[in-house]
């Protein structure tokens, strides 16, 4: 700075200068912050609203809902019903009682023979093709192990030979000169 401006009147003047636009600035800043404050939007609040839809109905389920008084007032008449009531069969084909005469009847049948409701294929239809032969031979199966006998244990694989060199340095050929 040049000596001839630097006085102690001009430092104080640009002293408050500042002090005073600094301050108006922050006036101007609060005085937005207190007319334009808006309550912040939470993701907490977004999600309340769900819960507390689920929550109403709940409780409202609940107070539609039988006391105990009233289950308890109920419970001489249908047990007074319940023994006097006939249940009634129901008819599902689909299920079969076993050693009843449907299920004796059905294992009689031969395997090939359709039921007499289902309809036989229409004669159109071609039959599927044979699986074609391939010259792989059959995979043998193996029988699983006796009980108390140990897992059978594989053969020992054959060494990799890129695990069988050695790490590290190059050796010397048998020519005496080293490799670069």
């Amino acid at each position: 700075m040049d000596p001839t401006r630097d006085n102690p009147i001009l430092r104080f003047n640009t002293f408050w200068w500042a002090l005073w636009t600094l301050l108006i600035f922050a006036a101007l800043l609060a005085a937005l912050l207190i007319f334009q404050h808006q309550p912040p939007v939470r993701l907490e609040d977004a999600a309340a609203v769900a819960r507390y839809a689920t929550k109403d109905r709940i409780l409202k389920a609940e107070a539609a809902a039988l006391t105990r008084a009233e289950i308890a007032a109920a419970i001489p008449k249908v047990a007074a019903e319940l023994p006097s009531s006939k249940p009634t069969a129901v008819e599902k084909p689909e299920q079969v009682v076993p050693g009843s005469p449907t299920a004796l009847k059905l294992a009689a049948e031969p395997a090939g023979v359709p039921a007499p409701n289902e309809t036989a294929a229409p004669a159109d239809v071609a039959a599927p093709e044979a699986a074609p032969v391939t010259a792989e031979p059959p995979v043998e199966a193996v029988p699983p192990p006796a009980p108390g006998d140990s897992a059978p244990k594989a053969a020992p694989a054959a060494p990799d030979p890129d695990k069988a060199k050695p790490k590290g340095r190059p050796t010397k050929p048998a020519s005496g000169k080293t490799r670069h």
